[in-house]
């Protein structure tokens, strides 16, 4: 009799922690995160922190050694951070759905992929048309005709969060933390595109932060238990 109901917890246990989805219903909450990641950026005021980081950088005595002067961080360059913000931790969302749409049978867990691909789809779709509306996508890429240390730049395309997204996951499928090094380089891009690789080690604290920010807004979105901040 013990074991039986030993054995019901398990099972009652694990119905608790089945997490699947309708289509209509993630795509729904694709397009909740993507607002809940841009309100934690602005409550946690992040580009603020890397605005500052980026100027007591370059009033240290390294920078003036690589004569380094701060650029000043104008309405577009601000603009800038938050579309390379809200990519990486788009990025990392799609990392951390499988958790929320997959079974559980006992002790054995089974991830729905299709389920999987088809948020982070509408997340991305949702993504661009809220960098649309904030004008994001008529910033162009910065590209680099010459590397340093004789930088020479020009702009290219308009900023798409698509073509962001694919490139973090191609960079973190060739090797895990890749994908962290390719935006230190665009965010250290957006802030000075002639002296980036010198900014490139700043932002390391900032991924954790990063990383808990994309954990707490799909917890926000996917957990009813947890109490939106206000």
């Amino acid at each position: 009799m013990i074991a039986t109901e030993q054995y019901s917890t398990i099972i009652d246990s694990n119905k608790s922690l089945m997490a699947l989805y309708s289509e209509s219903e993630l795509d729904v909450k694709a397009k909740a995160t993507v607002f809940s990641l841009d309100r934690n950026l602005a409550q946690n005021g992040i580009i603020k922190q890397i605005s500052d980081l980026y100027i007591t950088f370059c009033e240290s005595s390294k920078a003036r050694k690589l004569s380094l002067k701060p650029r000043k961080v104008t309405e577009g360059v601000e603009l800038r951070l938050l579309f390379e913000l809200l990519c990486f931790t788009s990025f990392l969302t799609s990392q951390i759905i499988p958790n929320y749409v997959s079974t559980r049978k006992l002790l054995r867990k089974k991830t729905n992929y299709e389920l999987v691909r088809y948020y982070s789809g509408q997340a991305a779709k949702h993504l661009e048309k809220f960098c649309q509306d904030l004008g994001m996508t008529k910033l162009q890429e910065i590209i680099f005709i010459a590397p340093p240390p004789e930088v020479k730049i020009k702009l290219g395309d308009p900023l798409h969060p698509t073509a962001r997204l694919t490139a973090y996951s191609e960079c973190h499928a060739e090797r895990k933390g890749r994908e962290i090094e390719h935006f230190a380089q665009h965010l250290s891009r957006a802030l000075d595109p002639y002296h980036y690789p010198s900014l490139e080690a700043l932002w390391n604290p900032q991924v954790v932060t990063l990383k808990k920010l994309a954990q707490r807004a799909m917890a926000e979105v996917f957990e009813p238990s947890v109490k939106l901040g206000r």
